[in-house]
């Protein structure tokens, strides 16, 4: 029964759009003096039993009934996500949301993903509608920041843009115009053409995980990549569940009931922090930590597996390069180029128990064919030159070294853990399947990468990863053949397999020169090699060159003690030595003229960025846009602001994980509001214009200058390098279109206006017919990849709102990360590939690698995993500052709505320990100022016995605006990078999309506080 109709401005007017949308009060009362005829709520109907209701009472009874309904998702980073929810429609206006709940039981004996959703997703209708929510393209008319602002159409707003797009290719260069996408926070098919557009039109894009810093850097240099995430289902199958460096309670809401379901199956769940954080109160153990000091802790423990041998030493010795053997007088692997006359230098050896000699490890697998290594053993071997030296394994390395630092006792006295405690935990993890939910905060720290060597040291010592309940909770983006999408020309079906057939060819011109590389391997290779060509580039070159970084980062005082020489040194030694070939970009003589943000909010999400960018790169650009559906402190500095749709305005997806290991849809519930369009469609459009006023003006083309890396000139048959070498530039666009026909029309030198908007459209009209027919043809890539089943269809998506995967994209090295098997009725279970199949790890050895011999690392004593002091970012303070997700907020970009602060306190706030507070003369609620070297802010406190003595907490998600003077915690993070993450050429220490690149640093910030005036 729908009742009267009513406009649905009435109804936006007799409603209080702000309410819940799971709540009753999501229609209230009209106000008194309001004219309910006016309103279009007038006359009555018959009501429940018979009871006639009339006015607000109807509206509250037609709460309960709707037009239609629509399954829906949440488009934002909030990991993992896929969340399927059931929006209800009425008069085009989404009354409420409700959890659908309909995920299908796996296996009898494992939990279900039901339900999937918290009080975040239940307040997007009410964000949707909230005040915050920008419905028309905005032109600046005061100053940047003053407010002012004038709407205007979408044509007059993207030829601005335009304009400013074309007027910096032409007289700067492409790459001036700076690109940044926000974390997820625009759905995954949005994100995906606005990659497009500006690799098409020569941007300099961004890294996203170097601007977030979600990136487990340590992790990396372990295994070659990050991103092996197991199901979180899984986690039910832990014995010892490690919640480290996480704080579940707060940001895995939706799935921490799979930690519960398996502390009630028996399982020990252990928090390590250094406050007794959220996550504390339900855990079987509490393991308190000093901050930055996880990996003495973590060192101790592997020390107690080792001396009591509760090593599993076959696990060891076939995964990890512990049984590799190490040179004594220079400190690097033995490598056949040593033993051997024209030897290759990727091969290395171990020491075979059988005949006492040293013998090549195997590369094409993990299996030793034959061979007994020696796990703790040492010899002297005679060199190709004739020269003896001893070597030694890095296990016997690293047993020597953790016996003379880090025994539990020794260790206590750093991370402030109590021996016996160190003791329990290393003998429980050593004898139980065991995981650690590991997340981004000790990432954020300034040696987390040593935090996260020594953790994945404990895994490996006790063998649990690759094996269901185990592992590390990490991160992916499982593959949606986004590949595809972006190589593709036209919609044809013929497509698909040119590009497959594209991708394989070049794999296999690799494997001629090396056939030990797999296909995770190759796919890494394609996307490093080619990726300065068509991809991101990390953002700390664009900080250091143009937003005054340079001399925040060479402050030797703020950074590692133990650093040999100035942080500027190794910056020039990196780019003297071109380990950074391709993506050190925009240039320092390439000033940037544009930026463009979307989803996302660079001065709110840049640690320092407040203060750096403001001052050092605002004033140069000519134009700054902002794409986003809220009015963000970004958006605030911008000179144009333009609205997307909704979530629930368009047909999208949140992005694919195999976390939750479906891929939730997002339908197009309702009409955009205002002038609202689909980011599609706004990347579509400003190509159409970008093109119209370059031919207005008379240009044809831009050019972007590009250069084949020395590794891709290498894979290039003999004559097409001499000419390269000879000619350069003018045949770059030749000799592509001869060795790379899918991509050389993406990789061009000289590009014209038209080809670019003609790569865009894919041949489609730019309207939702044409988004229509490209989104759908991207479905169809997904299921022909076989990451999802021949019938995931668009429609099967509209009735189901989600569709289980059943592979890994065989395109994306990302996918390819998780190394396993999909299978229909077991959990995920990350790096199976290599522990079951023996499939070798993208390494510099082709193994976990725990030694690195790269002469910087060597330099820094940080070859293998040891624990530093964390330095004193900010100066000589006696309070550490760290922060995490906040519970109340949509992620971390929307906590300005009404309903979201009505669930705490409303305003941001720092938690400190009762104790420093009384001795700074502060109350509970008092406004505190907040001060180190770099800079300062103004917060209230919040006094919390939880909260560690010497720490303050501040969780992030707070819009600048929303403190004094608009000034956010993040003023007083400087942004520390650690100089070893410049380091390159080695093996996998390279860049390539998210991953291997410096990363701000923003943990255990030194500041002290005082009572504001």
């Amino acid at each position: 029964m729908r009742g009267k109709n009513i406009s649905r401005r009435g109804f936006l007017k007799a409603s209080v759009v702000s309410a819940v949308g799971l709540q009753l009060s999501r229609l209230l009362p009209c106000p008194f003096g309001v004219d309910e005829a006016a309103a279009g709520v007038s006359g009555s109907t018959g009501g429940l039993g018979g009871v006639a209701y009339s006015g607000w009472q109807q509206l509250r009874a037609q709460h309960w009934t709707w037009d239609r309904t629509a399954k829906v998702t949440h488009c934002v980073d909030c990991y993992p996500g896929q969340c399927s929810w059931t929006a209800y429609v009425k008069d085009n206006v989404v009354i409420r949301e409700e959890q659908t709940g309909h995920y299908p039981q796996l296996n009898p004996d494992l939990p279900d993903m039901n339900p999937r959703g918290c009080q975040k997703g239940a307040s997007f209708g009410d964000a949707m509608y909230g005040k915050e929510r920008l419905r028309y393209p905005l032109i600046r008319v005061g100053e940047r920041g003053s407010g002012k602002w004038k709407r205007i159409s979408w044509d007059e707003a993207l030829t601005k843009v335009a304009d400013a797009i074309v007027e910096a290719q032409q007289t700067v260069g492409p790459e001036s115009v700076v690109l940044e996408l926000g974390p997820g926070n625009i759905g995954i098919f949005q994100m995906e053409t606005f990659m497009q557009l500006g690799l098409l039109q020569g941007m300099t894009l961004l890294d996203t995980n170097g601007l977030i810093n979600d990136f487990n850097i340590g992790q990396y240099i372990t295994f070659g990549k990050f991103h092996q995430a197991s199901s979180v289902d899984d986690w039910f199958n832990a014995e010892v569940v490690l919640i480290w460096h996480k704080n579940p309670i707060y940001t895995r809401i939706p799935s921490y009931h799979f930690i519960s379901e398996a502390r009630y199956n028996g399982s020990q769940i252990v928090t390590i922090a250094p406050d007794a954080s959220p996550s504390t109160i339900h855990a079987d153990l509490y393991v308190p930590v000093d901050f930055g000091a996880d990996a003495a802790l973590a060192l101790s423990m592997a020390q107690v597996m080792i001396a009591e041998g509760l090593v599993d030493e076959d696990f060891v010795k076939e995964q990890t390069d512990l049984a590799l053997l190490v040179r004594s007088d220079n400190e690097k692997f033995l490598r056949a180029s040593d033993m051997e006359k024209g030897g290759a230098d990727n091969e290395f050896y171990l020491l075979d128990a059988n005949s006492g000699m040293p013998a090549k490890a195997p590369r094409a697998s993990l299996a030793l064919d034959g061979l007994e290594a020696v796990l703790d053993g040492e010899a002297q071997v005679t060199l190709a030159d004739g020269t003896r030296v001893e070597v030694r394994t890095v296990f016997s390395r690293l047993r020597e070294a953790l016996n003379a630092g880090y025994t539990p006792e020794q260790a206590s006295k750093v991370c402030k853990t109590a021996p016996s405690l160190i003791r329990k935990l290393a003998r429980m993890i050593a004898t139980k399947r065991s995981l650690i939910i590991l997340g981004w905060n000790s990432a954020k720290y300034y040696h987390g990468d040593l935090i996260e060597r020594a953790q994945s040291l404990v895994l490996a010592l006790s063998g649990n990863w690759g094996r269901p309940g185990t592992g590390s909770a990490g991160w992916n983006q499982s593959g949606d053949a986004k590949h595809l999408y972006m190589a593709r020309k036209t919609l044809d079906e013929s497509e698909h397999d040119r590009i497959v057939a594209e991708h394989s060819a070049f794999i296999e011109r690799l494997r001629k020169k090396d056939p030990a590389i797999s296909e995770e391997m190759g796919a890494i290779e394609y996307e490093r090699l080619l990726g300065p060509l068509t991809s991101m580039v990390p953002p700390i070159f664009y900080w250091y060159h143009h937003a005054g970084y340079d001399q925040v980062w060479n402050k030797r005082e703020w950074g590692d003690p133990a650093m040999k020489r100035p942080f500027e040194d190794y910056m020039k030694e990196a780019m003297d030595k071109d380990w950074w070939h391709g993506v050190a970009e925009p240039a320092a003589g390439k000033t940037p003229q544009v930026l463009i943000g979307i989803a996302g909010s660079t001065l709110r999400r840049t640690r320092g960025g407040l203060k750096q960018l403001l001052t050092n790169t605002w004033p140069k650009l000519k134009t700054v846009v902002s794409i986003d559906p809220r009015m963000s402190t970004t958006c605030m500095y911008s000179d144009l602001v333009l609205p997307p749709a909704w979530f629930y305005e368009r047909e999208d997806f949140r992005f694919h994980s195999p976390s939750v290991t479906y891929c939730t849809y997002t339908d197009r519930a309702v009409d955009p509001l205002g002038d609202c369009i689909t980011e599609w469609e706004i990347a579509q459009r400003l190509s159409r214009t970008i093109r119209d006023r370059a031919a207005s003006r008379g240009h044809e083309k831009f050019h972007r200058s590009r250069k084949f890396s020395k590794e891709l000139l290498d894979l290039l048959p003999g004559p097409l390098q001499a000419l390269y070498r000879l000619l350069g530039d003018s045949v770059h666009d030749r000799i592509a279109s001869l060795v790379l026909p899918g991509l050389a029309r993406h990789v061009a030198v000289n590009r014209s206006y038209d080809e670019a908007h003609e790569l865009m459209t894919k041949g489609q009209s730019i309207d939702h017919k044409g988004y229509m027919a490209t989104f759908t043809r991207w479905i169809s890539d997904q299921s022909r990849l076989g990451l999802y089943p021949q019938d995931a269809t668009l429609d099967k998506y509209k009735k189901e709102g989600f569709v289980r995967m059943t592979g890994l994209d065989p395109l994306d090295p990302v996918s390819l990360n998780t190394s396993c098997d999909i299978e229909p009725d077991k959990t995920i279970v990350a790096m199976q590939w290599h522990v079951r199949d023996k499939v070798p790890y993208p390494t510099m050895v082709h193994r976990a690698q725990f030694y690195i011999d790269h002469d910087w690392f060597l330099e820094a004593g940080e070859a293998m995993p040891v624990h530093k002091d964390h330095p004193r970012v900010g100066g000589d303070h006696p309070l550490r500052m760290t922060s995490g997700h906040l519970r109340w907020s949509i992620h971390s970009i929307w906590v300005v709505n009404k309903l979201i602060q009505r669930t705490h306190r409303g305003r941001p706030g720092l938690f400190i320990n009762p104790r420093d507070a009384a001795e700074r003369g502060i109350a509970d609620g008092d406004l505190v100022e907040v001060f180190n070297d770099f800079n300062e802010f103004q917060v209230h406190a919040i006094t919390s016995p939880g909260t560690r003595p010497g720490q303050v907490i501040i969780y992030h998600a707070w819009e600048p605006y929303q403190f004094p003077k608009w000034k956010s915690y993040d003023a007083a993070i400087p942004g520390m990078i650690k100089y070893l993450h410049l380091a390159g050429g080695y093996g996998h220490l390279r860049y390539w999309r998210w991953n291997w690149q410096p990363v701000q640093s923003d943990r255990a910030i030194a500041v002290n506080m005082r009572k504001a005036v």
